[in-house]
């Protein structure tokens, strides 16, 4: 399998596809790509570059979740942008409906600057419970902002689509708020996650670390978890 995460972050209008197998034969991916407009001017296998990034988007919605000819008909094209310098994420979960990559897709085609979708997953929660989750990618963080308080609770088949900003780091976390704070605009319900860089340690050491910062990391989650912003859009005691 190909990874983007090995390929440099860059700032230039080029589609990927992901998740295919380094044998794969590209021959009619590519002739069928070539021959659609807008037409890349720059290709190898997994790449295509376009002249602008409007082409690479209009080329992105005229592309995905196509069958190719000659092909079995259980393949779709499943392209995203490269990773760019400048992207923000937000965390999309659907539960009791099974969205296929190519459906949520669809659903954010509406926001031009979405890049794609990142660990997109589909799994039975609990056993027997659909839940589709994945990260939506954008080059635009107002967009992204705007993406969150227009979706958020939006209903969808038997269920809703809940929607949140993610942030790696809790600086940045902080800097969503303060900014949609002040202009009185809501970014929906915090995500969490990889906050501390991990190390091994005996059971000692970690409960001095528990000690030392406990008090320090609970103040900011909990400032910005409680932030009102998070409460100007539909919450259900569930996301907590």
């Amino acid at each position: 399998m190909f990874s983007d995460s090995k390929r440099a972050p860059t700032v230039e209008p080029t589609l990927m596809i992901g998740d295919v197998d380094v044998t794969f034969d590209f021959t009619l991916v590519n002739n069928f790509i070539c021959l659609t407009y807008p037409y890349p001017i720059k290709l190898r296998n997994y790449f295509y570059q376009y002249p602008t990034f409007a082409d690479a988007r209009l080329a992105l919605r005229r592309l995905n979740g196509l069958r190719i000819p000659g092909m079995s008909s259980d393949f779709q094209l499943d392209m995203n942008f490269t990773k760019q310098r400048e992207e923000v994420c937000a965390h999309l979960t659907v539960n009791d409906v099974h969205l296929s990559r190519c459906e949520v897709m669809r659903i954010l085609f509406r926001f031009p600057s979405v890049l794609g979708l990142a660990q997109y997953n589909f799994d039975l929660f609990n056993g027997s419970t659909p839940r589709t989750t994945c990260f939506v990618r954008f080059g635009d963080k107002e967009e992204c902002m705007e993406a969150v308080r227009e979706l958020n609770q939006m209903p969808i088949e038997n269920s809703h689509i809940h929607m949140t900003l993610s942030t790696r780091y809790l600086d940045k976390l902080r800097g969503y708020v303060m900014e949609r704070e002040s202009k009185k605009q809501e970014v929906g319900v915090p995500q969490f996650h990889n906050i501390y860089s991990k190390r091994q340690v005996n059971i000692c050491q970690y409960n001095e670390m528990v000690m030392s910062a406990s008090e320090e990391f609970f103040e900011d989650m909990e400032s910005s978890r409680w932030s009102p912003v998070a409460y100007q859009t539909n919450v259900h005691k569930g996301d907590y």
